[in-house]
């Protein structure tokens, strides 16, 4: 009897029985008080390694980023979307470097565009500031493929470790 009602209501509202919700379009754009919203101070790093960069310098970097968390009810099936990655890292011989060199350790952010093109790069964490610059001119030589939703190219945020 409750099936029946229920296949009653969903006619009389036009409704298919199994018919569900149509998936949403993402959001490509940060929340609008990403950055005014960014704790004081600056952003954390992993043992062993300072910070270069406070939280809102890096959400200024990270806005241009057009992948966010994304809400319930949004496509984010394979078939739609696929991740950001290096493709290419080049091997840089460190033998005859000295041994504060061997030791370094540094986290740099490298913003993607839709083309695979470097758009921006930042160290926001490094063991030693002294080797930033030259580490900033390797990643040029770094090959990245963006993240994709539906073929199309996106600004892409991706971390870059190094730790020789």
């Amino acid at each position: 009897m409750k099936g029946l009602i229920a296949s009653a209501l969903l006619l009389a509202f036009g409704l298919q029985a199994g018919a569900q919700t149509p998936l949403r379009e993402p959001v490509f754009t940060a929340p609008a008080d990403y950055v005014d919203s960014a704790p004081p101070g600056p952003r954390t790093c992993a043992r062993g390694m300072q910070s270069t960069i406070s939280h809102a310098d890096f959400r200024r970097l990270a806005v241009r980023n057009e992948m966010w968390q994304q809400e319930e009810g949004v496509d984010l099936s394979r078939e739609s979307w696929s991740t950001g990655r290096v493709v290419h890292k080049p091997t840089v011989d460190f033998r005859t470097a000295d041994r504060a060199r061997r030791r370094f350790m540094a986290e740099v952010y490298v913003l993607v565009g839709p083309d695979g093109q470097v758009l921006d790069k930042r160290v926001t964490c490094s063991s030693d500031p002294v080797y930033n610059e030259d580490l900033l001119k390797t990643i040029d030589l770094f090959t990245f493929e963006p993240s994709r939703y539906k073929g199309r190219g996106l600004n892409t945020l991706m971390p870059v470790d190094y730790d020789l």
